[in-house]
């Protein structure tokens, strides 16, 4: 039992490292090289097809010095496809999906991001999700993923009937070796960047 405590805290200790290193690497790129990279990676994620053939996704409004994922959103709805944000809930560390209709169904949430205003946007039924484009700090060529620390992701994943397509978006910067991973991590199916797609990855 001791060991496996020693594992967890271990990975859990290297997470806390890379977090920080890649936020650092990240937060170097100069604003009009997120931009450019980010113009190139909405082009790559637009055409995965796997992506395409979905009719629900739920994706992220970008905060900071995130990679730029709005173009893809108001893409996405014109070609047809019903987008969805997710809703903060700090308390529980949940998240909640609400479809997308524009900037104007936003208002700034928890920890300053814009997120859908339930008194604007409609809430989305859960069951009906068939794709989420993924956001993160760090990614593998193996399908894994390391996200800001919260765990939302992870249990919002856990909760649903049914597994989405999962597809991760970054910038290219924040590809490495290996993510630290434990048992609760969820294995994506696919990662864009703005040099390509790799996946899909074995789960």
């Amino acid at each position: 039992m001791g060991g496996k405590r020693e594992e967890a805290s271990g990975a859990t200790q290297a997470k806390g490292m890379l977090r920080q290193q890649m936020a650092r690497k990240r937060a170097e790129l100069s604003v009009s090289e997120r931009r450019a990279r980010s113009a190139a990676a909405v082009k790559q994620l637009l055409g995965l097809a796997p992506l395409a053939a979905k009719r629900t996704i739920m994706a992220f409004y970008p905060f900071r010095d995130e990679i730029d994922i709005r173009p893809f959103l108001d893409a996405a709805r014109q070609r047809g496809q019903e987008v969805w944000l997710p809703l903060t809930e700090p308390a529980a560390r949940r998240i909640h999906p609400y479809v997308y209709s524009g900037r104007d169904c936003l208002r700034p949430g928890a920890y300053g991001i814009w997120e859908p205003d339930p008194d604007r946007a409609p809430k989305a039924d859960p069951a009906r999700l068939e794709a989420v484009v993924v956001p993160g700090l760090a990614f593998d060529r193996c399908g894994g993923r390391l996200g800001y620390g919260g765990g939302y992701y992870d249990r919002f994943f856990a909760a649903l009937a049914k597994r989405p397509l999962l597809v991760g978006f970054a910038f290219s910067v924040q590809l490495v070796d290996a993510v630290p991973r434990e048992s609760h991590d969820i294995t994506l199916d696919y990662l864009v960047t703005e040099q390509g797609m790799l996946g899909p990855f074995a789960k």
